[in-house]
């Protein structure tokens, strides 16, 4: 078969059905006529048919992955409705979302580890000189700030206010949350540089407060505040982080595609695995507004909480599960 000819051949069609999706996106299906609605139904499944061929062919993949588009928005319009928009979502949360992160379990281990090590390190160059805290990281920025260090050295935590202001701190702490995760996830498209500095820079802030905290006496108290909210609030920033890097390597690594074909593939799944983020980070800012910074707590009732979050986020990520058929329909 020559393939040349047969694009040229078929690319009508697959422009026809581009033109259709677009009268359904503005108006819906009721936009189409009782013709035009004969021809979305054939056309659909001869583009299905033509995928299949393509991919028989091997053909480039960026054919591939447009009439695969093409058919996704089809598929879509044909069988979503608004009302299974809740639905959708659950399915994304419940089933999707932990499915993409098993997958893709490497990224978000290797996000872990660039947040590891400059986490000991700031720790330990810390203990041995506390004055490390005072590095600059950019000017006029060191890495603890002057106000965190004069709290600490008065035997003060900073966050001890915050229990008087429980619902705007929660706000936001949760904003603060998910701009790091953002920039964790769309600086991959700087090659992972972007991202690895965010964690980086994250990771040695962490243990260097630890550090200062640690020498002034007062390392337990910070700990008794991160326990209870810090389980999830990590686990939303690796996974985040994984996501840029698992763009990162699109990039960097496309194999036998060219770069952006490379990217469009891995895209959707990384983007998933971002917004899979956001709940886990309001449940933390919530946590974090209204339970970690709570003095009239016992430190054991915070160490509970952050065992349940933890056993809860391992089930709910690790538990492999399957959509009962009411699901799949």
């Amino acid at each position: 078969m020559n393939i040349e000819r047969w694009r040229k051949i078929r690319t009508p069609v697959w422009e026809k059905l581009e033109q259709l999706l677009t009268i359904i996106d503005k108006n819906g299906l009721a936009g189409l006529d009782r013709q035009q609605l004969q021809d979305f139904g054939r056309i659909y499944r001869s583009v299905s048919a033509d995928l299949s061929r393509a991919r028989a062919m091997n053909l480039g993949a960026e054919t591939q992955i447009y009439l695969n588009n093409l058919l996704v928005r089809a598929h879509n319009q044909v069988y979503q409705t608004k009302q299974n928009r809740w639905a959708d979502l659950f399915n994304f949360l419940w089933y999707g979302f932990p499915a993409l992160v098993r997958k893709h379990i490497l990224y978000t281990a290797l996000a872990l580890m660039i947040v590891a090590v400059p986490t000991s390190v700031g720790f330990f160059m810390t203990m041995q000189d506390v004055h490390f805290a005072q590095l600059e990281v950019s000017q006029g920025h060191p890495i603890v700030s002057d106000e965190m260090w004069d709290m600490i050295e008065h035997r003060k935590m900073w966050t001890d206010a915050a229990q008087d202001n429980s619902a705007p701190v929660s706000s936001l702490i949760a904003t603060n949350n998910i701009r790091v995760c953002v920039l964790a996830f769309v600086l991959g498209f700087t090659f992972g540089l972007g991202t690895t500095f965010v964690l980086f820079n994250n990771g040695l802030m962490l243990g260097t407060v630890f550090g200062v905290c640690h020498t002034y006496g007062m390392a337990d108290r910070l700990l008794a505040f991160i326990a209870p909210h810090g389980v999830l609030e990590l686990t939303a920033i690796f996974i985040s982080g994984g996501a840029g890097l698992l763009i990162s390597r699109s990039l960097l690594f496309p194999g036998r595609y060219k770069r952006m074909d490379s990217l469009k593939l891995v895209s959707r799944e990384a983007t998933g695995l971002f917004c899979g983020c956001i709940p886990l980070l309001l449940v933390a800012g919530m946590i974090e507004g209204f339970i970690s910074p709570r003095t009239d707590l016992s430190v054991n009732i915070k160490v509970i909480v952050s065992m349940a979050t933890a056993v809860c986020l391992l089930l709910y990520l690790f538990v492999p599960r399957e959509k009962d058929s009411a699901h799949r329909a």
